[in-house]
């Protein structure tokens, strides 16, 4: 599996979770929008895909995004390389997610 596919797997693993928290915790669903917020005061503006996340996050239904969070398609895929739930998942979460795919020297790349 080469390294960009392998990427796009662990991404989806990691939004996979993400997902189950939002499910689990409501209040979770503020940092998304504090992310992009915050991103939009430091840099003054945001990137294409960051813009694309606040008109997903301020006119989307919650099940619509869990969608995104949890699909396979390419718009998902796209839309998940440029995420706002950054600070969802906590770092144990994350390095769990992280071993599991991470590249075995003994697997073929």
């Amino acid at each position: 599996m080469n390294l960009q596919r392998r990427s796009e797997i662990r991404s989806a693993a990691l939004h996979r979770e993400i997902a189950k928290k939002l499910r689990d915790n409501p209040r979770l669903w503020e940092i998304p929008q504090r992310n992009i917020e915050k991103w939009k005061q430091l840099r003054g503006r945001l990137m294409p895909a960051l813009m694309e996340w606040e008109r997903i996050l301020q006119k989307s239904k919650k099940g619509e995004i869990l969608q995104i969070l949890e699909g396979e398609s390419e718009e998902s895929v796209r839309l998940l390389s440029s995420s706002p739930f950054t600070g969802i998942l906590t770092e144990k979460e994350r390095k769990r997610i992280f071993e599991s795919y991470s590249i075995n020297p003994n697997q073929d790349s």
